[in-house]
Formats: C-alpha cells, sequence, structure tokens
C-alpha cells in the first residue's frame, strides 16, 4: 500500500528545491479542495506555496492535461502516477512538451479512490500500472509483486455481443450524452485548439446533444486518440452521466497493440502507432 503521507512529504520538499533553484517556474501536483475527497489540481510558482501541496488516495486526477497549458519553453515539473506518465510519453513523443524543459515526479500508487464514490479505483478501468514508466525522481518505493490486470478484460461482454448488440450498446449510451465537452477537457490528450467540433468555417459537425450529432463527435475523437490513449479512465471519470467512453478506447487501444505491436506512451524513443509506418505493420483492416 502507498504511504500517501510520506509522497505527499516528498512531493512538497520535491516541489520547493525546484522552485527555489529556478530549475522550474511552475510544479504541477494537487491542492486542497473542498474536502479531503476532493482534491484538485494546484499549481505551486513559488516556494511557500510547495506547502499547499496534497497527495491522497483521491488525488486521480491525470495532470499531465495541464502541460500544454502552459507557453513552450516553460520549465515545469509534473507529479505523475503510472497512466500519468504514459500521457507525459505520448506528449514528448508528439512534441507537445521538450525532455529538458520539465522534471517528472514519479508516484507509485496503489490502493487509489474514486472521488465520485469512495470506492477503489478499479484497475480493470484504466491500464493497471502502479509504477510511472517515465520519472526523474521517484517519490517512494517502486510496487513490486502486485499482479497486473489485463486492461482489456473489462471488455470481455463487449466481446461476446453481435454486432448489433454492440451497435444497440453504443446507440443508447452515446444518446445520453449532453454535450458537456468534460470527456475533453480531462483528457491529456486532447489538446487541439480549437477542436474539431468548435470549428465554425468549416463546420465539421452539430454541436447540439441529438443523437447524430453525439454520434459524430465521439467517433471521431474515438478515432482522434486511436494510439495515443494511455487508459488513465479521466474521460469516464469526469462524464457527469457516466457514459463508459473507455470501453470504446480499450477497444481502439487493443487493436492498435495486436496490430502493430505497441501501447501508447509506453517508450518516448518510439512514434506513436498511427504516425509511424513500418514495412511489416498488420495490413488487416484494409480486408
Amino acid at each position: 500500500m502507498t504511504d500517501m503521507k510520506e509522497i505527499e512529504k516528498r512531493l512538497r520538499e520535491e516541489a520547493k528545491k525546484l522552485l527555489e533553484s529556478g530549475r522550474v517556474s511552475v510544479v504541477l501536483a494537487y491542492g486542497k479542495g473542498c474536502d479531503e475527497r476532493h482534491p484538485m489540481p494546484f499549481a505551486a510558482m513559488k516556494p511557500e506555496e510547495a506547502d499547499e501541496i496534497v497527495f491522497n488516495e483521491y488525488c486521480t486526477p491525470n495532470l499531465a492535461r495541464y502541460l500544454t497549458k502552459y507557453p513552450a519553453g516553460t520549465k515545469m515539473a509534473v507529479a505523475v502516477k503510472g497512466c500519468d506518465s504514459r500521457a507525459v510519453v505520448v506528449l514528448l513523443q508528439e512534441g507537445k512538451v521538450n525532455r529538458e524543459d520539465i522534471v517528472i515526479l514519479g508516484i507509485p500508487a496503489a490502493g487509489m479512490k474514486e472521488q465520485k464514490t469512495g470506492k477503489d479505483v478499479d484497475a480493470s478501468l484504466t491500464c493497471g500500472l502502479a509504477n510511472p514508466v517515465l520519472y526523474d525522481v521517484l517519490l517512494g518505493q517502486e510496487i513490486k509483486g502486485a499482479a497486473a490486470e489485463s486492461p482489456y478484460g473489462i471488455i470481455s461482454k463487449l466481446d461476446a455481443m453481435s454486432g448489433d448488440e454492440r451497435w444497440e450498446f453504443w446507440k443508447k449510451e452515446l444518446a445520453r450524452c449532453i454535450r458537456c465537452y468534460a470527456c475533453r477537457k480531462a483528457c491529456p490528450m486532447c489538446y487541439c485548439d480549437p477542436c474539431f467540433i468548435d470549428q465554425t468555417k468549416p463546420q465539421w459537425g452539430d454541436k447540439t446533444p441529438t443523437f447524430d450529432g453525439n454520434l459524430m463527435y465521439h467517433l471521431t475523437r474515438f478515432y482522434h486518440l486511436a494510439g495515443r490513449c494511455v487508459d488513465c479512465g479521466e474521460c469516464t471519470r469526469a462524464c457527469p452521466v457516466d457514459i463508459p467512453l473507455n470501453l470504446f478506447h480499450k477497444y481502439m487501444a487493443r487493436e492498435c497493440e495486436e496490430m502493430f505491436g505497441q501501447k501508447a506512451g509506453m517508450d518516448p524513443s518510439q512514434k506513436p502507432a498511427m504516425v509511424d509506418f513500418k514495412v511489416e505493420d498488420s495490413d488487416t483492416w484494409l480486408e
């Protein structure tokens, strides 16, 4: 089990050290929310603000989401857990951040809880990694011996459905979308500005919460995330009507892994699967 207090202490110490030295101008971490169960993303910009950093089992938001909000060249530090670190890797691969500009504070995390329910985070709903894949400073002991859950076991029920049954499932789910765009706001990979759905010249899609408009928005977003989704579960966690968006992303991730032998955000030396052509790549999707 993760020693949350020790992580918090180390996080504050490293943040203060980095800000005092001028190595970074901002540390992306967690701060107090309305109560202990609702910590919020927090940006410490002065050494004394490091004392406001918190860490507990409810610190689930993926802070990589905020790296692209700062101008290019900003020196930043970011606290990351397992899936969060994969998002940082994809941002590095896509040239959205430079490695020399960021200090990655790795957090080995087990026993995290959902803010909505207070229940343990279901590892099968996320990538299941307890340790970050990339870091400069590890803020706790690496978690060893934890049985890694299959990230794709959760979609076995959908696998068992016929094509018509899956279509009816997604029709029912996507019809409930209220187009609040919380999924887009929470996703570390949704950094396009403007987003395709916000463009008006030309207008790509209907922004009203009708089924056809919802289908167009979500399918386009799903495919934009092909080979890029790091399975952090933030889209589903943020959805106010509890649409299981991560299930579709898991389908896409599994296809990419089976066809191209690559998981998103695991190796900064690789290029994302959808922008890296290899002669030996599978072409079964053309059949």
